[in-house]
């Protein structure tokens, strides 16, 4: 009986141990299983901040082209007003020049208003207008002379018209200032 009960108890450990063994590799296998679960996890959200910065830089790359692209435009629409602007200068004079009842000047006149509104058109306006505040920025003093008609730092005469395309000054206005 001794042998019997020694026999049961060795079946019984015996079962305690492979179910002990059994549950460790449950816990083991489970354990593997999380950590599968926390790496794909991990992977996914490290592939989802990627995917947001990546739009991101995308996005951040379409403005700057079109900033690039309205950028050259600007040059390129500057660059080409300012040769015209010998041409309606001389256009300008011609009229001035020309006697009143003329159709050559009418003619002149009809041209010039063409080219003003073409200027329009592009954006670009004229500035340096008699009795306007001096502005170092947009004029380009000539002659200083003073003037009891006009207050100072103001615009006396205007020699050349300048033109500005936006912000951007295609040319200055020469001028008289008091």
């Amino acid at each position: 009986m001794a042998k019997d009960k020694n026999k049961k108890k060795e079946a019984e450990n015996e079962t305690d141990a492979s179910e002990t063994e059994n549950t460790v590799k449950e816990e083991a296998e489970e354990a593997k299983e999380d950590k599968k679960e926390e790496t794909a996890s991990a992977e996914k959200d490290d592939f989802k901040d990627k995917f947001i910065r990546l739009a991101a830089d995308f996005d951040n790359f379409k403005k700057r082209s079109k900033a690039e692209k309205e950028g050259i435009y600007n040059i390129a629409v500057a660059d080409t007003v300012a040769k015209f602007l010998p041409v309606i200068d001389d256009m300008e004079r011609a009229c001035a020049a020309a006697p009143e009842d003329s159709p050559l000047k009418k003619g002149v006149d009809q041209v010039a208003a063409k080219f003003a509104a073409t200027l329009e058109q592009l954006g670009v306006t004229p500035i340096g207008e008699k009795g306007e505040k001096f502005d170092v920025s947009l004029h380009e003093a000539v002659m200083h002379c003073e003037s009891d008609e006009f207050e100072e730092g103001s615009v006396i005469e205007v020699f050349q018209k300048g033109y500005k395309l936006g912000d951007k000054v295609v040319r200055y206005a020469k001028v008289k200032v008091n």
